[in-house]
């Protein structure tokens, strides 16, 4: 297709600046990627101004990652943390938005406007500590996965997908015997794969970049999640104490850990992302096209 000579210049200056803003988000990223495999000596003798390491070091990597060292753990516990919460947020999400989603369902409209006014108006910062402080949840193993379990607006995404799904399918399920239950587990959620991969990735981001929550109700560094340990080795001018004792030998420069530290807990989201994008915009597509 032939284009106008506007149309050309359009295209063209939309070229020019997606390459930019590629540019923009690429470098420092690069930089991070590159002072964090460089020796201190290269670095301090290029006055930090490492975009291509003439030598490669993996001795911060080795530091940070070290059988029992604080990251190392810390990894451990976002692991678990982001594969428990995934299931449990999809469980309720999808349960909720099954039974909001039933047109038949007495008292529907007024129960979806409850799960939409929390998510205008939340309890508040303070309410929500001593709500889990009287649970005993606080420095728990639990509480990082049970506060962030529920969104109600990934629940009504849920639904507005589930609303699409032809009543003729669930009423034949019914026909068959099938409870409710079998119903969502057998008809339901095996067509509705993208809205559930798409919403798993947000529960999954949710979880692996959550580290307020952590400062919040978690002050035992074995129950910390890697967020919180970036952070603390980010926000410090010196490596925190925890890391020092539990590494148990000398450490590198500061600089270098840091940066060592960003592309650890950055590089899985990275390499996992282009994978799941696809399912990412259908999910979000579809599940987007009714009000």
């Amino acid at each position: 297709m032939k284009h106008t000579r506007g149309e050309s210049v359009f295209i063209g200056a939309n070229y020019v600046m997606l390459s930019l803003i590629t540019i923009i988000i690429v470098i420092p990223f690069w930089y991070v990627l590159s002072v964090s495999v460089t020796p201190y000596s290269v670095f301090s003798e290029k006055n930090g101004l490492v975009l291509f390491p003439s030598s490669i070091s993996f001795d911060y990597y080795a530091y940070l990652l070290k059988k029992g060292s604080l990251i190392y753990n810390a990894y451990g516990v976002t692991l678990r943390n982001a594969a428990a919460g995934i299931l449990l947020s999809l469980l309720l999400t999808a349960t909720a938005a099954y039974a909001l989603a039933e047109k038949k369902l007495p008292g529907r409209r007024f129960l979806v406007l409850i799960f939409l006014f929390t998510m205008l108006f939340k309890g508040g910062l303070i309410p929500t500590y001593i709500t889990i402080k009287n649970l005993g949840l606080l420095n728990t193993n639990y509480v990082l996965i049970l506060v962030m379990a529920y969104s109600a607006f990934n629940m009504i995404i849920m639904k507005t997908f589930f609303e699409g799904i032809p009543d003729s399918l669930k009423e034949s399920a019914a026909i068959d015997g099938a409870s409710e239950l079998r119903t969502l587990r057998s008809v339901v959620l095996p067509m509705s794969m993208p809205v559930i991969a798409s919403i798993g990735l947000m529960y999954l981001v949710t979880y692996w970049n959550d580290f307020f929550n952590a400062l919040l109700y978690v002050t035992d560094w074995h129950k910390a999640p890697v967020q919180l340990v970036l952070r603390t080795i980010i926000a410090s001018s010196s490596l925190p104490p925890e890391l020092l004792e539990a590494a148990g030998r000398t450490p590198p420069p500061t600089i270098g850990i840091q940066m060592a530290a960003i592309v650890i807990v950055a590089l899985p989201m990275m390499i996992l992302y282009p994978f799941v994008q696809k399912y990412f915009e259908q999910g979000m597509l579809i599940g987007s096209v009714k009000g």
